[in-house]
């Protein structure tokens, strides 16, 4: 998900647009090619950068977290098209796929319900084989299951 933000002070001289980007850590993190650190200055990214996120992604996923990534670039005038919308027919623009700044990665988790464990031992005792359809991240995924009684730790 994304949206243009307008009157940015810090955006490029003489034009105050920022793109504001939020989406899946695995991608959104692959079309940075800044990030802010710890001081909040914008510091080149490198292999050394990626391989310390891609270990908390995983570290989040491993305790059922998703994990999330924002990220921004300011923008010139017409790029990508004066709306900054193009190619218009594509789910993701060309202004969302390179050169953003990472700002931050953060891990959220849906609470399974209570009751959700239990149920799924109670069909599985029937003879059901329980399935899960996601679009996590494969270890949030096998995280989550096992929460869910799934599938086990093993």
């Amino acid at each position: 998900m994304s949206t243009v933000l307008e009157n940015v002070a810090e955006a490029k001289p003489g034009y105050n647009k920022r793109l504001m980007v939020k989406g899946a850590s695995e991608i959104v993190k692959n079309c940075c090619s800044k990030y802010l650190d710890e001081k909040g200055q914008v510091q080149a990214m490198n292999d050394g950068v990626k391989q310390n996120l891609d270990t908390i992604i995983n570290e989040y996923a491993k305790q059922a977290l998703r994990t999330i990534c924002l990220a921004y670039k300011d923008i010139s005038p017409n790029e990508n098209g004066p709306n900054h919308d193009l190619p218009e027919a594509e789910e993701v623009k060309d202004i969302e796929k390179n050169d953003l700044t990472l700002i931050c990665i953060f891990g959220i988790m849906d609470i399974v319900r209570q009751e959700v464990p239990g149920a799924v031992k109670q069909v599985q005792r029937a003879g059901v084989t329980v399935r899960m359809v996601t679009g996590d991240n494969l270890v949030t995924a096998k995280a989550i299951a096992v929460i869910c009684n799934i599938i086990t730790k093993e």
